[in-house]
């Protein structure tokens, strides 16, 4: 009995797996752009973020959306992969650099909307991929990248604890 449970299980995961898989490779063999499954924007392949989840895998537009999504929805997450944005490479996301608040805008709406306060003031919306976060397989990449766009150079948990924050 056991060993059809874990059968099944095995079998499911495989089946998520590809179904994520297929979905990218449909998307990006038929010319669409790629979509964010958190927050629907389009996906940029050097700030690409992938969450394996207890349902699959999930590609979100940027290190913060993805972090959203993990800190939202705990237990859901087993494992994530940020894309380092010099090489396109994927990496653990444990181990990468993240640059956040740099001045060089990606996934980010290029004109925030503005909103009316109740006593009339105008104020930005929110926007969950803000400030900017990119990932670095190296400190020094990080660091290079900082030196020209700014920002603050965070490890994983640093980056996680900001997002919690904002």
């Amino acid at each position: 009995m056991k060993r059809w449970k874990t059968w099944l299980i095995s079998l499911a995961a495989v089946a998520g797996l590809a179904g994520g898989a297929f979905y990218l490779y449909r998307a990006r063999a038929a010319g669409e752009p790629l979509r964010c499954q958190v927050c629907g924007r389009q996906v940029m392949r050097q700030t690409e973020f992938h969450l394996l989840t207890t349902r699959g895998e999930l590609i979100t537009c940027c290190p913060r959306c993805g972090m959203h999504y993990l800190l939202d929805h705990p237990g859901r997450v087993r494992g994530a992969r940020a894309t380092d944005y010099g090489s396109g490479r994927q990496l653990n996301a444990q181990s990468a650099f993240y640059d956040e608040g740099g001045a060089a805008q990606y996934c980010t709406r290029h004109q925030p909307e503005l909103q009316r306060s109740p006593r009339g003031e105008r104020q930005r919306t929110y926007d969950r991929c803000l400030p900017v976060m990119v990932a670095f397989a190296s400190r020094a990449e990080a660091e290079a990248y900082r030196r020209r766009f700014g920002g603050r150079i965070l490890t994983w948990t640093e980056a996680l604890a900001s997002v919690r924050a904002h």
